[in-house]
């Protein structure tokens, strides 16, 4: 009768190609896998007495590397020769055994002789053959059941030479460290139960002894417990926790290893699932964890290769979240617990920063971010959807009860409107609320900056100091209505004024002959504002057309910022008046070219308000002693006469810093926030107090 002739050339052709390392590694692991089955069929329980050797030569060159594997298991014998000799058979299908692995040896290697000594009626026996990729002959016996004497050690030899495709070769380890590494990595689970064979690996001269390699590595005794669910079943689960030397090859510190059969088919990183930062165990920290999960539902699911299960990553993942809970609920309770607590801690920090985060209880949010979330980057990254979704849908509700009210229906909206209202006043809250902790952090930074810079004067540092606080208030050398500096909109121009707290109507450390069309100087005033209307953001600058410019300017503002604590003031150009005069001689009647090329003209007659802020202190106190007082008593003003119309007021630092803090007053109390007070040795004394025997004192 006629019957199916195998094709094993083709059937090999076929074979997944390796894609990576450890796939290439994959038919010397078929290998060890064998001569580990060899070992528990000779030992049975005491597989710890068997030993197998694996030597690697040549391993950086493909075609002459030289692979030995050696055990001293049961043997091939008749029927498990007969089983070699079958493709597909089902000998070790109690195993896991998909009769196919030394196909895989066919694919990878070009010459393959194996040699086995057995049992044979009592007696001792010697089988020898080549293993070749044809469809005529593969098996090819040079030695079959010769009997040799009884002292001779059983066991089976696998030689393995030259790589015989690209496919394999071109991933293959070819430095030492880099097989022990994947090696360890692939039998790392078999090696922490602890219950398989001595392994000596030598990998051209680096040896290598396993399972103690690996047993080493744990601390403490290994932890049991099972994760069921009605879809998979009941899953198996042995803990190790191990120095972190263990996780050397493998992506991620903490690992989970799932096992078909009892053997690693795929090892996953759970670090994001653990929930525990650093591992602690017998006064040691920073360690990894390390699961490795069994079950009937594996055993069913895995490839033919055994390189893979036949399962969705969806579900692959729902396996790792069901064994990851049952862990830390079961292995490491005190852990996670400290980890949750220290977690907590740090969300209620992030929404004290950000508020507009909170916009529900602690509870719920920390549902909703992942376990592994403790930053406030990755807190914002997962709840900001939630922000949206809650946002969208408050917009949505009003514009359903907006539609309803303009209506001619009858319909009962006391409740809705009473809904509406609360939703809107709990995101104004949230928003006012992180917009007040934005500024009072502002304003601490900002008093700190000014006591640094009075406690460094004269230091090496104090130049960069000095532009650091005016770069804090207003970026330097840049101008607002610059399209191409996103910088100029990244200001704190409220601090001196709130009406500036979204102009970008303003020069900044500008020569005036870059702001002005024609004329002006190298002079840079700190600060130069135009328009107020303009500044004020109620007009887009770079949209022309919006901003009627058939009138000049009538006001203008200008801002000089002073170093705090500075004391002298001796030279011509240190005159308060004279230097503010000057800007104003280049400004009055000139035109400012903005960046639309629109011309800004400036007004014969324009009131200029003119900001001095400083430290009276020092030369200043006698050059500004004939000028009036302001409404504190702390600054001083004089009135612009003559060509200019507008005044000159010279604002004390801190009383600058206090009178934002003022301003931010009430918004500061309805955050329940409240103002971080300066030592008295980190605060300036007002000018009353800076005068002692005649002399001002720091």
């Amino acid at each position: 009768m006629p019957a199916l002739t195998p094709n094993i050339e083709n059937r090999v052709r076929k074979l997944p190609k390796p894609s990576n390392a450890t796939q290439s590694l994959q038919p010397l692991f078929e290998a060890v896998s064998n001569a580990m089955f060899g070992i528990e069929d000779r030992y049975g329980d005491d597989v710890g007495k068997g030993r197998i050797d694996i030597t690697v030569s040549e391993l950086s060159n493909p075609s002459a590397i030289s692979i030995v594997v050696a055990d001293d298991g049961i043997g091939l014998d008749a029927d498990r020769y007969a089983a070699f000799c079958e493709i597909d058979t089902d000998f070790k299908k109690s195993k896991g055994g998909k009769g196919v692995g030394r196909l895989f040896w066919l694919d990878a290697f070009d010459q393959i002789e194996v040699d086995s000594t057995y049992g044979l009626a009592g007696a001792t026996a010697k089988r020898a053959f080549s293993f070749a990729l044809n469809n005529t002959e593969q098996v090819v016996p040079t030695i079959q059941d010769q009997v040799v004497l009884p002292e001779e050690n059983r066991g089976t030899r696998v030689h393995f030479r030259g790589i015989r495709t690209k496919e394999y070769a071109d991933p293959f380890p070819k430095r030492a460290d880099t097989f022990l590494r994947y090696f360890s990595a692939h039998f790392i689970a078999d090696f922490l139960m602890g219950s398989g064979p001595t392994i000596l690996l030598d990998v051209d001269g680096d040896a290598a002894e396993y399972p103690k390699a690996v047993s080493d590595l744990v601390v403490g005794t290994k932890m049991e417990t099972t994760a069921v669910s009605e879809e998979f079943g009941e899953l198996r689960i042995v803990g190790f926790i191990c120095r972190p030397e263990a996780s050397t090859g493998l992506e991620g510190l903490h690992q989970l290893h799932l096992l078909a059969n009892g053997r690693t088919v795929e090892t996953r990183k759970v670090d994001n699932l653990l929930g525990v930062e650093s591992l602690e165990r017998d006064g040691e920290t920073d360690l990894a964890f390390h699961g490795c999960v069994s079950g009937d539902y594996l055993d069913l699911r895995v490839n033919e290769g055994r390189t893979a299960f036949n399962l969705t990553e969806r579900t692959l993942k729902q396996i790792s979240r069901l064994c990851m809970d049952a862990i830390r609920e079961r292995m490491l309770p005190d852990q996670v617990r400290k980890f949750v607590e220290k977690r907590r801690k740090r969300y209620e920090s992030f929404v004290e920063r950000y508020p507009t985060y909170g916009f529900d209880d602690d509870d719920t949010q920390l549902g909703r971010v992942p376990l592994h979330a403790t930053t406030p980057e990755e807190f914002a990254s997962y709840l900001v959807k939630f922000q949206i979704r809650r946002d969208e849908e408050r917009q949505d509700t009003l514009q359903r009860l907006i539609d309803a009210l303009d209506s001619d229906g009858r319909f009962s909206f006391q409740d809705s409107i009473v809904e509406a209202a609360r939703g809107i006043q709990a995101s104004e809250q949230l928003a006012l609320a992180q917009h007040v902790v934005r500024r009072k952090l502002a304003l601490e930074l900002l008093e700190k900056l000014i006591a640094r810079i009075r406690v460094r004067e004269g230091t090496s540092d104090d130049f960069h100091l000095e532009r650091t606080l005016h770069s804090f208030i207003c970026p330097m050398n840049v101008r607002g209505d610059d399209p191409t500096r996103l910088e100029g909109r990244a200001h704190e121009l409220w601090i001196v004024d709130e009406r500036l707290a979204f102009t970008r109507a303003f020069s900044s450390d500008k020569r005036l002959d870059d702001i002005l069309v024609s004329a002006g100087s190298a002079d840079r005033p700190d600060l130069f504002l135009w328009d107020l209307a303009h500044g004020l953001g109620s007009t887009d600058p770079d949209q022309s057309d919006a901003v009627d410019l058939s009138e000049p300017l009538s006001s203008v503002m200008v801002v000089e910022f002073k170093k705090p604590g500075r004391r002298t003031y001796s030279g011509a150009k240190d005159q308060i008046e004279q230097q503010i005069t000057r800007y104003l001689a280049q400004l009055q009647g000139g035109e400012i070219e903005s960046f639309g090329r629109t011309r800004v003209r400036i007004a014969r007659d324009c009131v200029f308000h003119c900001y001095v802020v400083a430290d009276i202190v020092g030369d200043l106190v006698l050059q500004l002693s004939g000028w009036d007082t302001t409404s504190n008593g702390q600054g001083r003003i004089r009135q612009l006469k003559g060509d200019y119309r507008g005044q000159i007021e010279v604002v004390q630092w801190q009383d600058l810093v206090n009178d934002a803090w003022m301003r931010n007053r009430a918004t500061l109390h309805a955050a329940g926030l409240s103002r971080k007070r300066l030592t008295p040795l980190q605060t300036q004394p007002s000018h009353s107090e800076a005068i002692e025997d005649g002399e001002p004192v720091d």
